[in-house]
């Protein structure tokens, strides 16, 4: 089976209507075995406060996308952040010049295929951000961004 982990840039793309979109929403309808780092939960749930507070969303449905990204977190497997996680993450922020939350997201999804034994043909890292997708496929992750298919 091919795990699928998302980064928040891809994973925010299940709650707001962008480009790409389609693409994230069918990977939980398939039941696709998914995973996301802690960091991610806390990047979603932060946008869907700011899109709150620019009025964007109003209160109804601030609180209708958390309780779905809580109900989706559920079924995740899911990285915390540990030492060995923010160690792996200080290295990837000096090999790829990575901005800091975008090296946890690479390390975790590092760290997760080397500790299940995931070859990379079955371990796809969803993301829609340019600079950390070549960061991942240099580091020798199969990279998958929703914004140009899969």
């Amino acid at each position: 089976m091919t795990l699928y982990f998302l980064d928040a840039s891809a994973w925010v793309k299940r709650y707001f209507h962008e480009t790409g979109s389609d693409r994230v929403i069918t990977l939980f309808e398939r039941n696709n075995l998914l995973s996301a780092c802690t960091l991610g939960l806390i990047e979603v749930n932060a946008t869907a406060a700011r899109k709150r507070s620019a009025g964007n969303i109003d209160q109804t449905r601030f609180q209708q996308t958390k309780s779905r990204l809580l109900e989706d977190w559920g079924r995740l497997l899911w990285v915390e952040l540990t030492p060995e996680v923010r160690e792996t993450a200080l290295q990837v922020a000096e090999t790829y010049a990575l901005r800091g939350a975008d090296s946890v997201h690479l390390a975790s999804a590092l760290l997760l295929q080397t500790q299940l034994e995931i070859s990379s043909h079955d371990f796809n890292f969803v993301s829609s951000d340019q600079e950390l997708n070549v960061a991942a496929r240099a580091a020798g992750l199969s990279v998958i961004d929703p914004e140009h298919g899969f």
